[in-house]
């Protein structure tokens, strides 16, 4: 007879015992939840790797609470683990995973792709690099909490433009980086929760022209909502009033 599940041995007294169901690993349930809003001040020893969507938190002067932005136009994980010179708007060439270690920031937020993926067949090419990146990373940066942030929509046109960047591409990508980022021990962030719209594509009113970015105003403002409210939990963390966590 096929098992179904196991039962749980462990109920509490006076409980009735039945089984566990083992839930499938996909990235509703590997993401991080909401668990109450950080203060700005959380960030002050974080830093935030990405392409061109992170280089719009030094152009457009989003307050993060002095975390060190190394975004880079145009960059992959490949760019990253063969240590390849990019380009800081803020401090000019530089070696990303220098800055890093140098650095030694207690919280990493990570989010790449939508350069890269740009056609089809880009996926595994990109996720392998991906899963070496966070070795290096992890080597690195000991200690550090590693958030991998989901690929987030697009634009309708953007996509038509930009096949890779399609709903269903991106998608399936992000299934597998929820994968790699619970087995590299990282932390799954879900941007499709915030940026999404019902169809899968990038809210309009969170779109930049071109559809791929975001506003200087609604969409970081609702990227930096968004990470201060799935911070992982911490006693430590500086809680804002009100939220679930906060000492009041």
């Amino acid at each position: 007879m096929r098992r179904l599940s196991r039962w749980n041995s462990s109920a509490p007294p006076g409980r009735q015992r039945g089984p566990i169901r083992s839930r499938r690993m996909t990235s509703s349930v590997i993401r991080q939840p909401s668990c109450g809003q950080v203060d700005l001040s959380y960030f002050s020893d974080a830093a935030l790797l990405g392409d061109s969507l992170t280089v719009g938190f030094s152009d457009y002067s989003i307050n993060l609470g002095g975390a060190l932005i190394c975004g880079y136009t145009g960059v992959g994980p490949d760019a990253i683990v063969n240590r390849s010179a990019v380009k800081s708007s803020v401090r000019g060439s530089e070696v990303a995973m220098d800055v890093l270690t140098a650095a030694q920031p207690k919280k990493l937020y990570i989010l790449l792709g939508t350069n890269t993926l740009t056609t089809l067949g880009a996926a595994d090419r990109f996720l392998a690099y991906y899963g070496q990146m966070l070795d290096q990373l992890r080597q690195a940066l000991p200690g550090c909490v590693i958030y991998v942030q989901s690929i987030p929509p697009v634009r309708p046109q953007a996509a038509a433009e930009k096949p890779g960047l399609a709903s269903d591409v991106l998608r399936s990508v992000n299934e597998q980086l929820a994968k790699l980022a619970a087995d590299k021990g990282c932390v799954y962030l879900d941007l499709w929760e915030t940026f999404a719209d019902e169809n899968g594509n990038l809210k309009e009113m969170l779109a930049a022209p071109d559809g791929v970015h975001f506003s200087a105003g609604n969409g970081y403002g609702a990227w930096v909502t968004y990470l201060r409210n799935h911070a992982k939990y911490s006693a430590s963390n500086s809680w804002t009033m009100g939220s679930a966590y906060s000492a009041e």
